[in-house]
């Protein structure tokens, strides 16, 4: 039936062409017959040619049925120019197959056209509604999970051996076993890149206004990076219902010695928002919301510190209340990027330091790895930042090496693993789940040559 259909469409466009020609011929060979003209037929077909160039012969009437052919010649032209574009257009996209890195980027989400342009027009393929075998890479930006794993179901026989980037928004990418598939989320790629922008540099008092997805990432990736003195102390504020975050982290109490304060009604007080080091609005899914929480509270509380607010598009806040103590991120062309949603460099250092751990100690070959435990491995080299940063302060490595003992149990805390005599990763319990102190020597020693080795890998190139 399909066939059926392609055969009938394309006798139809080959008569929608044809028939500015007929049309022509029909009167142009007449009067060239009753004329002076030696070849009648000949000019005929080439005066009936020249119509789907919008061009009539002169002396000869123009009627109705004439004029109607030159229009319909002019627009079956222009259909075969952007046929032949089209055409030209996926020869180049052929050429660009070859590249080691060629990129197709299939979607309808705001955020697709974004992560095109920062790619270089070398390897860029606009997939549209083409399907486009052979390339590197794949990139799913539908506007919601269902089309993306939609997509991804129908086509599967053309992707299932491909490397697929794939956004989704409420399936965590610990979920996805396939290596081939690598999970991003705009919440996540934003959270990340706020506290890359805006680190910390002392204990603070954090207020989170707005607890949807993005909200819930900054919490996260706050957990993970804000780890800069074993002493320190961290109270998060949460404004906005957190119930069903509690119910999905259960092992939020091991966060200590910071803390995470629920305000599951989302109403803050103003008057002690002036109390709080920083202050983070980060209602909704696409910020919109967050004008409105900006104005209330300029107007209602003396606030000197910063105010971030979580705007893609935020040069709207910064027209309106102007630059300031304003704040803006989450923009669309930063979280949207290829550096960001490929996150090569990240992946990288993480199965770097995977494998000096099983060439050292054996394990489980990094292709081999879990995704919990491949992103163990991506969340400790996204903490790498904070720990040059830190040794550049003079920080002594074995305290640094305490940190991210502490970042790795957060990180298991964090996806509801428990302490247990014996590791039971099915159980997802693991004897290594105390404070650094109660390590034996031998792990002790094992976690300062991680970090060591992490030093090496992010040391400058000197050739």
């Amino acid at each position: 039936m399909k066939k059926f259909k392609q055969k009938i469409r394309r006798v139809l466009s080959l008569a929608y062409k044809m028939i500015p020609f007929l049309i022509g011929m029909f009167c142009y060979y007449p009067v060239f017959t009753g004329g002076n003209h030696m070849f009648p037929f000949l000019d005929s077909v080439y005066s009936s040619i020249r119509l789907y160039s919008g061009y009539t012969e002169s002396g000869v009437p123009v009627g109705g049925l004439l004029q109607f052919a030159r229009f319909l010649a002019l627009a079956a032209t222009l259909g075969i120019l952007i046929g032949a574009l089209n055409k030209m257009n996926d020869l180049i996209n052929w050429f660009k197959l070859f590249h080691p890195k060629a990129t197709v980027v299939y979607g309808d989400s705001s955020y697709a056209g974004f992560i095109l342009e920062s790619l270089p027009s070398r390897v860029r393929i606009a997939g549209g509604g083409k399907l486009i075998d052979n390339a590197a890479r794949y990139v799913l930006m539908f506007s919601s999970d269902a089309e993306n794993l939609e997509f991804y179901s129908r086509n599967y026989e053309m992707l299932k051996e491909k490397n697929v980037y794939m956004m989704l928004e409420d399936i965590s990418r610990q979920n996805i076993e396939n290596p081939k598939i690598s999970v991003f989320s705009m919440a996540e790629n934003c959270a990340r890149q706020y506290w890359k922008d805006y680190p910390v540099t002392r204990s603070e008092k954090i207020a989170i206004i707005g607890f949807e997805n993005v909200g819930k990432n900054i919490l996260l990736y706050g957990l993970q990076v804000n780890l800069i003195d074993p002493g320190q102390h961290f109270a998060y504020h949460i404004y906005g219902d957190g119930t069903e975050f509690r119910r999905e982290h259960t092992e939020l109490s091991k966060m200590a010695p910071d803390e995470i304060v629920f305000h599951d009604d989302g109403i803050y007080p103003f008057a002690e928002m002036a109390d709080f080091d920083r202050i983070i609005i980060c209602g909704g899914e696409n910020g919109n919301c967050n004008i409105a929480e900006v104005s209330r509270l300029l107007v209602s509380a003396p606030v000197e510190r910063p105010i971030y607010i979580y705007a893609p598009n935020g040069d709207i806040i910064t027209n309106l209340f102007g630059n300031g103590r304003l704040i803006c991120f989450g923009r669309a062309e930063e979280i949207a990027s290829a550096d960001v949603i490929f996150n090569e460099r990240s992946m990288e250092a993480a199965r770097k330091q995977h494998e000096f751990y099983y060439e050292k100690y054996g394990g489980t070959p990094w292709e081999k790895l879990d995704a919990f435990k491949r992103y163990s491995n991506v969340s400790s080299s996204d903490y790498m930042e904070v720990i040059n940063r830190l040794l550049a302060e003079g920080m002594p490595l074995e305290k640094i090496t305490e940190l991210e003992h502490i970042r790795w149990c957060r990180y298991h805390y964090l996806h509801n693993w428990k302490y247990a005599p014996h590791t039971d990763a099915a159980k997802r319990v693991h004897n290594c789940l105390i404070p650094f102190e109660d390590l034996s020597e031998e792990e002790k020693i094992k976690d300062v040559e991680a970090i060591r080795s992490k030093m090496v890998e992010s040391a400058p190139s000197m050739s």
